[in-house]
């Protein structure tokens, strides 16, 4: 009781303390440029993001991936610099930067040590207005992605994902990987990418996300001058929508690749913006399903059939919308169990016929767990950015244990029918041709190569 007692008076404390760090946060005007400024005077480093409010959307379909190759190859040269001058450079300053791409944004992320943050961003400024992207640092770049394409034959869960994300959100502007493909990516040249970062350093609107001690917004100058972002709101925001059709029953999909000796299986939907809107309730019902080892869809499938060693389920959001997915596995003569065995949980849990218990533990265990994922303050500063983009304010993040503990059983059942109602799905299977014939007892199969999703 006693150590009960020590456990929520510390969680109770950290409650405080994350509420205190989130009503401090300081939005600042640069210029015309929005800075989100969280102090952290614990340690003599900063984080910084550059929040751009475009992503792989603006790739054209002949060449889709040139953002991402924009990003991944900011360093790769100038006319002042090369690509192994400008790594020994930002190595000395123990830097630490890397972009990512999302179909609805970008970011661009940097941490190091405060005492040297203006030479480490007059040089990051540097790459943003000057990079040149040299032939031969392009031409490497595609080669290793090749290899690295050719090379997911020999890693099946991942490429039974990327074939899953295109399959479940086909119809909709988000199915290419943002990485493209070997069709796509072989388009890409010097031009398109020097195009295309003048592009996102000169059209696009930018939000900057920085923590560390006060004198980190020393960077100030170095931003709006040497990388002129300066007056960014009136500048591009990218906004769109989509809807998929209904459908009556599961449609199947078998991704054929040779000497499978096991099936992967994914599972789920694409979400529309009306599904997406309380993602407290996605979280506590995904987590539910499929959040774990105690989760009711790891126990029925693996506990008590034994059909697979390792399961999950997700629910999540962007902007303008939502997956669900059941990652799983199994043997190849045990696939149609399987799949019976998820379908008919499922068809439980929306018939309310489970255990409360099971949903309190996985409710107690969101609660609890919630700011660990925050300990970091630059995990924060990603959160904060992510609800800027999605629209939600920050208290959300301590309201979150509240909100999680206000959810009826009937709310949960309401949300898996939304989110993991079977006549929904996309089943994805990639295995060998001979689960053709299994398959069909589900529905009809599509069957396709897996050399159409590299």
């Amino acid at each position: 009781m006693f150590k009960k007692i020590i456990t929520l008076l510390g969680f109770l404390t950290s409650l405080n303390s994350f509420a205190a760090g989130i009503d401090n946060i300081q939005k600042l005007n640069w210029d015309g440029l929005e800075v989100v400024y969280m102090e952290d005077e614990r340690f003599p480093t900063y984080d910084v993001v550059v929040y751009f409010a475009d992503g792989a959307l603006s790739d054209s379909k002949r060449r889709y991936g040139e953002t991402n190759a924009m990003f991944g190859l900011i360093d790769s040269g100038t006319n002042r610099y090369t690509q192994s001058q400008i790594s020994d450079n930002l190595e000395f300053y123990g830097v630490s930067y890397a972009g990512n791409v999302t179909h609805e944004f970008s970011t661009f992320s940097v941490s190091g040590l405060v005492k040297d943050v203006i030479p480490t961003f007059k040089k990051i400024c540097h790459l943003f207005t000057q990079t040149n992207y040299p032939k031969e640092e392009v031409q490497k770049e595609k080669r290793r992605f090749q290899s690295s394409m050719n090379n997911l034959i020999n890693s099946h869960g991942e490429l039974a994902s990327r074939a899953f994300r295109e399959i479940n959100l086909k119809g909709t502007p988000y199915s290419s990987p943002v990485s493209g493909k070997l069709s796509t990516v072989k388009n890409i040249h010097t031009s398109h990418l020097i195009a295309k970062r003048q592009y996102f350093n000169e059209k696009v609107y930018k939000r900057v996300y920085i923590t560390g001690p006060k004198n980190v917004l020393s960077i100030k100058n170095t931003l709006t001058d040497n990388c002129g972002w300066k007056n960014s709101a009136s500048l591009f925001k990218r906004s769109t929508s989509s809807k998929k059709n209904s459908k009556s029953g599961p449609t199947v999909h078998l991704i054929t690749v040779p000497k499978a000796n096991q099936a992967q299986v994914r599972i789920g939907k694409f979400l529309e913006d009306k599904e997406i809107g309380n993602p407290e309730l996605m979280s506590l019902t995904s987590g539910f399903l499929g959040g774990g080892f105690t989760s009711l869809l790891f126990r029925e499938v693996r506990v008590k059939r034994g059909l697979t060693y390792s399961l999950s389920a997700y629910a999540g959001r962007q902007a303008q919308y939502g997956r669900s997915i059941i990652s799983t596995f199994t043997k190849n003569e045990t696939i149609i169990d399987l799949l019976n065995a998820l379908k008919e949980t499922l068809g439980k849990v929306e018939a309310g016929s489970f255990n409360d218990a099971d949903l309190e533990r996985m409710r107690n265990y969101l609660m609890g767990s919630h700011l660990f994922s925050f300990e970091k303050s630059s995990s924060l500063l990603r959160e904060l950015m992510f609800l800027d983009h999605v629209g939600r304010p920050y208290d959300s993040l301590v309201k979150y244990p509240e909100i999680v503990k206000s959810f009826s059983k009937e709310e949960v059942i309401s949300a898996t029918k939304s989110l993991f109602g079977w006549n929904g799905f996309d089943i994805v299977v990639l295995g060998p041709k001979s689960l053709r014939s299994e398959l069909s007892k589900i529905g009809k199969v599509k069957v396709i190569n897996y050399k159409n999703f590299l």
